[in-house]
């Protein structure tokens, strides 16, 4: 039989919490750590994203056009952002409660 895995919510990837588990278990690696450096990716991008999107306008181009795309690309890049964030919640949850039924 294979081990019970527990009720994930839909927006949890299994492969990627079960990785954040591995990594918070095995290379001990902080959750307050892996926050910040998600943080920190995520501002610079957003960013680098902005920027772009705001010398595209000053270069003339269609405003429309590209504030719909670049909308479009920080929209879809902070949704991926977000599962992932919560993916790796969902593994300390998950690591918290093995933790405590253990005792």
């Amino acid at each position: 039989m294979t081990p019970h895995a527990p009720a994930r919510p839909w927006y949890c990837r299994d492969d990627v919490v079960d990785e954040y588990k591995t990594t918070l278990q095995e290379d001990d690696e902080k959750l307050p750590m892996l926050k910040a450096l998600k943080i920190i990716r995520a501002i610079v991008v957003n960013v680098g994203l902005i920027a772009g999107w705001i010398y595209a306008l000053y270069l003339g181009g269609d405003p429309t056009v590209i504030t719909v795309f670049a909308l479009a690309v920080v929209g879809a890049y902070n949704g991926l952002e977000l599962g992932d964030y919560l993916a790796l919640l969902q593994a300390y949850n998950e690591i918290q409660t093995e933790s405590d039924t253990d005792d």
